[in-house]
């Protein structure tokens, strides 16, 4: 019970009291005056409570007290009113960043469109095969070969195509890098953009000659984006390695390697499997980047069909050129 309440209480015992006890005015004077001590004055502040349970206050509003010890209510952290603050939405998290997008120069050095035929950044591969006429025609086998190669290697959502498919007439039979980009030059008609890169493959009568003389190659790569193969040359081989046909896909695989950058000519490679003695390959027999594959001496190196597809180092090279660690 409040103290207002005992307070209302003894006033109404002592009145009764006073009206039994007639001529006891000073005494009643004295008791009224108590009573009003002991009453609390009426200035306002409800809700407070005995600590029993009472009435509650309520916190910061109505006639109140105010709770806080501060007679306005805080300020938030926000410098607002007090009010409950407003979640707020985390900042959205950043997608990682994928490897830049490649530049792309058709007649860059060898290996220099490597990346670019790897990365999804240029969407789009196409593959153009164009044949001196009266040169061996390459083989449907060895082309299913090469896309399913470069389906297993590239990242392209737009997709995979051949082009070309050109005969051109010409009487040449020796082959420098120069005269290879003339008739590159002359029969090409796909050529690489922002959204499209391309490989260029030229099956040639002949041989490659440098410095004036034959070299033993049986297939080149002279450019960033062109390769050259000479069917003439690996003509009879087939009967030691299999087949010519073999022969031809190993090649075309070899050279498109060469065109990806393989085996560290655009890069340092994380792992020990360049043959110190041929720059550019792989010093193992099991990979189809060993030197011996474009070259006339294959059939001394192996005797049956030569490897075609890219082992396990070469694979770990060429994610690490897609996915940008080189």
């Amino acid at each position: 019970m409040n103290r207002r309440a005992r307070a209302i209480r003894l006033s109404a015992a002592l009145l009764l009291l006073l009206t039994a006890c007639s001529g006891a005015g000073s005494v009643a004077d004295d008791i009224r005056d108590a009573a009003d001590e002991i009453r609390e004055p009426d200035d306002g502040q409800a809700g407070e409570t005995d600590g029993a349970g009472g009435e509650a206050s309520s916190p910061g509003g109505g006639d109140g007290a105010d709770t806080t010890g501060g007679g306005e209510d805080p300020a938030g952290p926000d410098g607002s009113d007090g009010g409950a603050a407003e979640p707020t939405e985390p900042a959205p998290t950043e997608e990682p960043a994928g490897p830049p997008a490649p530049a792309v120069d058709d007649f860059g050095r060898v290996g220099g469109n490597g990346r670019a035929i790897l990365r999804a950044a240029v969407p789009r591969l196409v593959v153009e095969v164009d044949v001196q006429q009266g040169a061996p025609a390459p083989s449907q086998s060895a082309l299913d070969h090469l896309a399913a190669t470069l389906r297993s290697v590239a990242d392209k959502p737009g997709g995979i195509s051949f082009a070309g498919g050109n005969t051109f007439a010409s009487d040449r039979t020796e082959w420098t890098s120069g005269d290879l980009r003339e008739a590159a030059k002359a029969n090409r008609s796909a050529y690489s953009s922002s959204d499209t890169v391309v490989l260029y493959v030229l099956y040639v009568r002949g041989g490659f000659y440098a410095n004036g003389e034959q070299t033993n190659a049986i297939g080149v790569a002279y450019n960033a984006s062109e390769v050259a193969l000479f069917g003439e040359r690996w003509q009879g081989l087939g009967t030691l390695l299999g087949s010519d046909r073999a022969i031809e896909r190993a090649v075309l695989v070899h050279e498109l390697g060469h065109v990806l950058g393989l085996v560290n000519l655009t890069y340092t490679s994380e792992i020990a499997h360049e043959d110190p003695e041929h720059p550019g390959h792989s010093n193992s027999q099991g990979s189809v980047m060993y030197w011996a594959i474009e070259s006339t001496l294959i059939g001394q190196i192996f005797s049956g069909p030569p490897p075609d597809t890219f082992d396990d180092a070469d694979r770990a090279d060429l994610e690490g050129l897609k996915s940008g660690r080189y």
